[in-house]
């Protein structure tokens, strides 16, 4: 089941959350440097490491009260000890705090040299973050790659392993996949040295964000696979959580009907989680709320987004986003449309810009169950067409993720059978080359001339049917045109005469044989040409034809249309002599009751559909029969005006389907 899709260029979640808990140096197994002395903390460090001190107003004036006078007894160090740990604790709790990161930089260039490589790389690091999670990429990537020094400690080499990490995400929302990937491994390589499991599971799920970059969601899955796998073997569980919520938007993107399941068990596996923020949980919650409300469980759906509305101005943009389409959908479904419309306004071009068709198709219907019940109709068809747009590019792009993924095998399998045959030619070479030569060269024949028989005989009966269609036109003018003088001669022609032997006669009786000798000109008229067809258009014509047949004939026939006049005016006079020629032939031949005309106008084609409940016919043998003058005149009218005709006929009736591409 789908339920919606993050932005691509929004990637970086993934790095920030774990981010979260970047400043608790995780423990390795195996030691590659020397371990260094634990840290000690005095009273003032223990203050700021507290994320509950960081909400207080007085915790920013009284850091910078003790930071200006460590710098000022020039304890060098100790400032830059409470500088990193008060910017660990600042992204903890998602405050970006522009004031903070130019007093690092400033630092960092005034004292960078006289620092340890530890704090050194880590203030580099802080800043190189700060950066990214504001959006600003590139200074993020060059303050991250500013950070990475020689190490001669495990926690510089831990520094640059997380910061290798974090320039995956970097990179890859620059667009930058090859120096995304590069990194990606570097990290992994890392990590693995480390013997550091919980950050080896999640640089093998950032890696799969790379991929899921590209679509290969095969590729994807893999490495959402190995990294999930890996990060359960620890006890780590903020990043347990963070892998599961990225593996759960890689389920949405894939559409993997495993995903309301997987929903479920990473909720609970959160809710038995000892050590949990509201905040940490807001991303879990609302896809939770989401699945509910698609559940219709709405009054459960309440409870979860009441109690995560007070939060959603403390998280990210894309935790926001999870919350606010379920919102909108549960608003929307309990009748009271979204009180946040604004948002999806706002969303709607940078999605396009980023080719993002599964959002832009939930925020159009979300926009269009909104204007539909608020009755603004308008907006709401409006909404519609853009949904269909939206879903119909997200279906071409699934069809290209699969034909990538079938391409992928077929070079595959194609590369296996080269090596099978390439062993198979060191014994059978010439023999095998002589036959497929040989097997070559009459397929190919063959193929040639059942081609050309094939060709010869469309041309042929292409060719008679012309000939045959022009004969019958011809006939059919004749007839018409006799027809015509018959209608003047016996009705006209006569009325004239008995209107000039009655002009002695009272002049009421002269008064109706007058009328009587307009309303069979008028007949004439409209059999030759709809009346004012020009200046009244398509759709009242063809009502007035559908209630002449109606009144002349013992048949009902039901009309559907939906057209904007997008056609010419002599287009839209063959379209109305196409249904005139499908309804008289039904009348004549289906032995049908009933029939219905349905145009549609699309974004780029009119499409015509005649469909009747009569008898059905056998469509190639009466077309090719030289008889059926009504089929081919509806055939050649569609391809004068640019379309294309299909005839489908069975025991339950006949269906004729007409394109017409605007102009």
């Amino acid at each position: 089941m789908h339920y919606y899709k993050r932005q691509n260029i929004s990637l970086y979640l993934l790095f920030f959350i774990i981010g979260l808990s970047a400043c608790n140096t995780p423990k390795t197994d195996v030691s590659i440097f020397p371990e260094a002395p634990e840290e000690k903390l005095d009273q003032y460090c223990s203050y700021f490491k507290n994320t509950q001190n960081a909400s207080n107003n007085a915790y920013m004036p009284f850091f910078y009260k003790r930071f200006n006078k460590l710098v000022h007894e020039n304890k060098i160090d100790s400032a830059a000890q409470i500088l990193t740990i008060t910017g660990d604790c600042l992204r903890k709790i998602y405050i970006l705090d522009s004031s903070f990161i130019k007093t690092n930089l400033h630092f960092l260039g005034k004292f960078g040299k006289k620092l340890s490589s530890k704090y050194y790389s880590n203030l580099y690091s802080n800043v190189g973050l700060y950066y990214s999670d504001i959006g600003k990429f590139d200074m993020g990537t060059y303050y991250l790659n500013k950070s990475m020094v020689p190490a001669n400690d495990k926690s510089t080499y831990q520094n640059n392993a997380y910061s290798a990490y974090s320039l995956i995400f970097c990179h890859l929302n620059n667009g930058r996949l090859a120096q995304s990937l590069s990194n990606g491994f570097k990290a992994l390589k890392m990590y693995e040295n480390l013997k550091d499991t919980a950050y080896l599971g999640a640089t093998y799920s950032g890696i799969a964000c790379i991929y899921r970059f590209q679509d290969d969601y095969t590729e994807a899955l893999n490495y959402e696979n190995q990294g999930f796998e890996l990060i359960k073997k620890t006890s780590d569980s903020d990043k347990i959580l963070v892998v599961s919520l990225n593996k759960i938007t890689l389920y949405n993107d894939m559409n993997n009907p495993n995903l309301g399941v997987f929903i479920d068990s990473t909720r609970r596996f959160a809710q038995a989680w000892s050590k949990k923020t509201d905040l940490q949980l807001f991303g879990i919650e609302s896809w939770y709320a989401f699945k509910l409300v698609f559940e219709n469980k709405l009054e459960e759906a309440k409870v979860i987004l009441d109690k995560l509305k007070p939060l959603v101005n403390s998280v990210d943009e894309v935790s926001r986003d999870y919350y606010f389409n379920a919102f909108s959908e549960y608003e929307i479904k309990m009748g009271q449309g979204s009180k946040i419309i604004d948002y999806y306004h706002k969303k709607i071009p940078e999605l396009k810009e980023n080719e993002d068709y599964l959002r832009l198709s939930l925020y159009n219907h979300i926009l269009h169950d909104d204007a539909f019940l608020k009755k603004d109709y308008k907006n709401a068809l409006y909404y519609q067409r853009q949904f269909q747009i939206a879903t119909d590019s997200l279906n071409n792009k699934v069809l290209r993720i699969k034909v990538k993924e079938f391409d992928k095998k077929y070079k595959t399998a194609q590369k296996e059978q080269q090596i099978h045959l390439q062993e198979a030619e060191i014994s059978k070479k010439n023999s095998l080359i002589g036959l497929l030569v040989s097997s070559i060269i009459g397929l190919f024949l063959l193929i040639t001339t059942y081609y050309l028989w094939h060709k010869q005989k469309n041309l042929t009966q292409e060719k008679n049917n012309s000939m045959n269609f022009t004969k019958q036109l011809l006939e059919n003018t004749e007839t018409e045109r006799k027809r015509i003088a018959s209608d003047l001669h016996d009705s006209i022609s006569h009325e004239l005469l008995n209107l000039k032997s009655g002009l002695s006669q009272d002049i009421a009786i002269v008064s109706n044989k007058i009328d009587g000798i307009i309303n069979d000109i008028r007949g004439i008229s409209r059999n030759l040409h709809p009346v004012m067809f020009d200046k009244i258009g398509l759709e009242p014509n063809i009502e007035a034809l559908i209630e002449r047949i109606q009144y002349q004939n013992d048949f009902m026939v039901n009309l559907d249309i939906d057209y904007s006049g997008s056609l010419t005016s002599s287009d839209e006079l063959q379209i109305y002599r196409i249904i005139q020629e499908a309804l008289t032939n039904v009348i004549k031949y289906a032995n049908a009751y009933a029939a219905k005309i349905t145009i549609n106008d699309g974004n780029d084609k009119v499409f015509i559909e005649i469909r009747d409940n009569g008898k059905g016919f056998d469509v190639k043998n009466t077309i090719n029969s030289g008889k059926a003058f009504g089929l081919h005149n509806i055939i050649e009218r569609s391809r004068v005006i640019g379309g294309q005709a299909n005839i489908q006929s069975s025991e339950e009736g006949t269906i004729i389907t007409i394109s017409i591409a605007k102009k």
